[in-house]
């Protein structure tokens, strides 16, 4: 079987020239979401690799509000791709999914993207949903006292 590390180098890449490619600029990587390894993949296997922008909204800047958000005017946006993966057994032929990842760059070019399909929009959805956690977590942290856990009895 292949190491997961060299399937997220894969993907990493990938991620990293979608989101190049898309902006017209070098990205600057901020974080991959958590990941789950659905299948393995063995090794003489082809590994099919697609990765989409499905995502993009000015970045979070330290005590930043929800209206700076709309308005930032800093000219770097932060980019969502996600990847894709799947593995084709050669002898049988049979696909099988083994992941999806989902990483994050900002980038230094006022850009956006916008679904056109039904398919499109659930991802953008999807992503929307993953930076206002994101969002939330932050500012979750800051109220806690910069993050820190507090015990109660």
């Amino acid at each position: 079987m292949i190491f997961g590390g060299f399937l997220l180098k894969q993907t990493f890449e990938l991620a990293f020239c979608c989101a190049a490619s898309f902006a017209h600029s070098r990205p600057t990587f901020v974080s991959l979401d958590p990941s789950t390894f659905q299948n393995p993949v063995p090794v003489g296997s082809v590994l099919y690799l697609t990765a989409t922008v499905v995502y993009t909204d000015p970045p979070l800047v330290s005590g930043q509000t929800d209206e700076d958000l709309s308005s930032a005017q800093s000219g770097k946006t932060r980019v969502q791709v996600r990847v894709d993966s799947k593995v084709r057994d050669v002898e049988h032929g049979e696909t099988k999914p083994t992941g999806q990842f989902n990483y994050t760059f900002t980038v230094d070019q006022d850009v956006k993207v916008m679904p056109r399909s039904y398919t499109e929009f659930m991802m953008y959805t999807d992503a929307r949903r993953r930076a206002r956690r994101v969002l939330e977590t932050v500012k979750e942290g800051k109220a806690d006292g910069g993050g820190k856990e507090r015990m109660t009895e």
